[in-house]
C-alpha cells in the first residue's frame, strides 16, 4: 500500500529535514556535552565524551541513515509519518542497548573510564537527538 501522490513529500522536504534534524541534533548534543561536563566529572578518558567530535560525527551519520529511512517510508507508506514513528521507536531502543551495557558491563565495551554520569550524558544526547529528530519527520515536514 502506498500514499497518494498528495501525501509523499516531495525528496527535497525530505533532504531539507534530514539536514535541519542534523543541524539543530548536533547543537543540542554539543550543548549537552558541554553542560554535562560542567556538571558532571567525566573522566577524561571515556572515549564517546572526549570531546564535541564523536557526538558530531555519530549525529550526523546515524541521521543521515535517518533521513534516507524516512524516504524509502514515504516512497512505500501511506501514511509516512506514523511508519517513521514505529520505525525510529524501534531503532532508538536498540541504540540505547550499548548505553545499559556500558553500565552493566563496562569491561565488555572498552571505551574508558564509564561512570553512572558519564552513561547518562551520553543517553540525554541519544534522546535529544530522537526527540529532534521524530518532530522534524513528523511534525514539521508534512506542513506545506
Amino acid at each position: 500500500m502506498t500514499a497518494s501522490p498528495s501525501q509523499k513529500l516531495p525528496y527535497s522536504r525530505i533532504a531539507l529535514a534530514g539536514l535541519i534534524a542534523i543541524v539543530a541534533s548536533i547543537i543540542a548534543n554539543v550543548l549537552i556535552w558541554w553542560l554535562g561536563g560542567l556538571i558532571f566529572d567525566i573522566p577524561a578518558d571515556f572515549m564517546a565524551l572526549m570531546g564535541p567530535g564523536p557526538a558530531v560525527m555519530f549525529t550526523t551519520v546515524f541521521l543521515i541513515g535517518a533521513t534516507l529511512v524516512y524516504a524509502l517510508i514515504n516512497a512505500l507508506s501511506s501514511n509516512p509519518p506514523r511508519h517513521f514513528t514505529y520505525v525510529s521507536i524501534v531503532a532508538f531502543v536498540l541504540l540505547l542497548i550499548p548505553d545499559f551495557v556500558l553500565l552493566i558491563s563496562p569491561q565488555s565495551m572498552p571505551m574508558g573510564t564509564t561512570t553512572v554520569p558519564a552513561v547518562l550524558v551520553l543517553i540525554a544526547m541519544h534522546v535529544a537527538a530522537y526527540a529532534i529528530t521524530l518532530w522534524v519527520f513528523t511534525r514539521w515536514a508534512p506542513r506545506r
